[in-house]
């Protein structure tokens, strides 16, 4: 790609295609206006305004590739992926036409009775015999296409994988994400994470919180039997891990719980590291995930206190120091408990993800309004 910021420096003819003769009067309107000029063929050119930031990357590669894609379906509104941003693509109709030209074909070049006009320009081009430099005129644009940083579209995974999600403990198993998820590589992989998909025999596979929780509760505690360390990681760490043996935990789920050892380690990599045989657990993120499962398994409103006490219980003694609300934040709402029950436990806690919500800005917050009623 090359942009060249050169004042006209010697004339250039430009011609319609060759098709475009058949009426010279019309050619002449087409130079003279903004409408369309003929054409010989169907080619039709969009306009891409890159950002700053984007075009230096591309221009600075160092012979390295910086893709851009768009991404959607037919129905959507298309994005440009970078490999680590989304941009919203917006048309923006432009005061002055752009001509797209190119060198002509040598049978066109050489026909004197062609439709011509004049314009003054420094681009290197090719020159017929016994005249001045030539290029033909292949689209003329009126509008370009501006990129918009916007929020990646990630909920398409829930949509996507949630017919081939798995079923829990006890229950037998039997296209291309990035194609049709509207985020950039870097965005969908930390999409996929976040929302608990694995890869198990070359196959994406969904954890729903209320399946995963009870396995998590599982491991928590097949963690505590096999922990190498002799005290429990402190839950005020900055990044609390425990470490275990991963062999003997994935033996103790498929030896006694009939979980598949290929399924058992792709949780434990999902919530950790493992390195030559170690598993370095994040126990934060278990924690977490296991009160998301029972938050989004609660039929109606429930006491929070009540609510912490029921997540404590499943994660086990050794971690419920982990236990935080903070933890479970954009997945609840807390109202005031019936007076009756105000003594006891003066909120109620209900499950309310944020991921349900409208993507768009306006849309959201209508929604976010009407959540509450007026007090």
């Amino acid at each position: 790609m090359t942009v060249s910021t050169t004042l006209p420096g010697r004339h250039v003819v430009l011609r319609f295609p060759r098709q475009a003769e058949a009426s010279s009067s019309s050619a002449h309107v087409a130079a003279r206006s903004d409408e369309q000029p003929p054409r010989d063929s169907d080619e039709t050119y969009q306009l891409l305004e890159l950002p700053p930031e984007i075009l230096k990357r591309m221009e600075g590669g160092k012979g390295e590739v910086f893709p851009l894609t768009i991404k959607g379906r037919p129905g959507d509104e298309a994005v440009l992926c970078t490999p680590d941003s989304t941009f919203l693509l917006r048309t923006v109709t432009i005061s002055n036409s752009i001509l797209v030209c190119r060198n002509p074909s040598s049978q066109h070049s050489s026909d004197p009775s062609s439709t011509a006009t004049t314009f003054s320009t420094d681009t290197s081009i090719g020159t017929p015999q016994g005249g001045p430099p030539t290029l033909e005129i292949r689209d003329v644009c009126h509008s370009i296409l501006e990129p918009l940083p916007c929020a990646p579209n990630l909920e398409r995974i829930r949509k996507l994988l949630r017919p081939s999600s798995w079923r829990g403990l006890g229950e037998d198993d039997a296209g291309s994400l990035g194609s049709v998820i509207q985020a950039s590589d870097g965005e969908l992989e930390k999409g996929l994470r976040e929302r608990n998909v694995v890869e198990v025999d070359d196959r994406m596979l969904l954890l729903s919180p209320t399946k995963l929780a009870p396995l998590l509760t599982l491991i928590l505690t097949l963690l505590t039997m096999h922990s190498s360390s002799a005290t429990s990681p402190s839950p005020k760490s900055p990044s609390p891990s425990a470490s275990a043996s991963s062999s003997a935990i994935t033996r103790a789920l498929e030896e006694d719980h009939d979980l598949p050892m290929p399924l058992g380690l792709a949780v434990l990599e999902l919530f950790g590291t493992v390195e030559e045989g170690v598993w370095e657990a994040d126990v934060r993120g278990m924690v977490r995930e296991v009160g998301k499962g029972l938050l989004e398994g609660l039929k109606g409103p429930m006491g929070r206190d009540a609510f912490l006490g029921r997540w404590k219980g499943e994660v086990g003694e050794s971690w419920e120091g982990f236990v935080l609300l903070d933890l479970l934040e954009g997945n609840y709402l807390l109202d005031p408990a019936p007076p009756s029950q105000r003594l006891s436990d003066p909120f109620m806690i209900t499950h309310f993800p944020a991921h349900t919500l409208p993507l768009q800005p306006p849309m959201r917050f209508s929604d976010l309004f009407l959540t509450r009623a007026r007090g």
